[in-house]
């Protein structure tokens, strides 16, 4: 088994201790303030830049995640796919609101570099195995075929 970089280590301990929060409603907001928060410091320590394509906005978001965390599946008609393989304590747990909960770090970051991003398949979900799945499309597509795997 390869060992984990530093950057991985840490973005599961973030997991670690978000995801509890996450699972109570009452503390909801405190969840979104959080992710908002790890976002903004994201985007300050990456750099990260706003993307004008598809595909660059894909990438961009790859790049903010530590490599083991998320990979890039295709790019098609406009719409970035990505895999998230990261070590949620969600996994199973049948919690997708507090999936959705966690995941605005990942809305938050890509709001800010011109994109919006939808989970499609969460692995809070029981039936889901393997990856989470996402989907990128750029912040002025008016298209709403994507279904958030929180409202299934």
């Amino acid at each position: 088994m390869v060992e984990q970089s530093k950057d991985a280590k840490r973005f599961d301990g973030v997991l670690k201790l978000v995801g509890p929060i996450a699972r109570k409603p009452a503390l909801a907001i405190i969840t979104k303030t959080m992710m908002v928060a790890l976002a903004k410091l994201t985007i300050a320590s990456r750099k990260a830049k706003r993307k004008e394509t598809t595909q660059d906005l894909t990438r961009e978001w790859l790049r903010m995640f530590p490599r083991e965390t998320c990979s890039i599946e295709k790019v098609e008609n406009e719409t970035g796919y990505g895999l998230v393989h990261a070590n949620c304590p969600l996994v199973g747990t049948g919690d997708v609101s507090a999936c959705y909960k966690m995941m605005e770090y990942d809305r938050a970051l890509m709001r800010k570099i011109g994109g919006e991003l939808t989970v499609i398949e969460s692995r809070a979900n029981p039936k889901i195995k393997g990856v989470c799945k996402i989907a990128i499309r750029k912040l002025d597509d008016k298209r709403n075929d994507l279904i958030p795997a929180h409202l299934i």
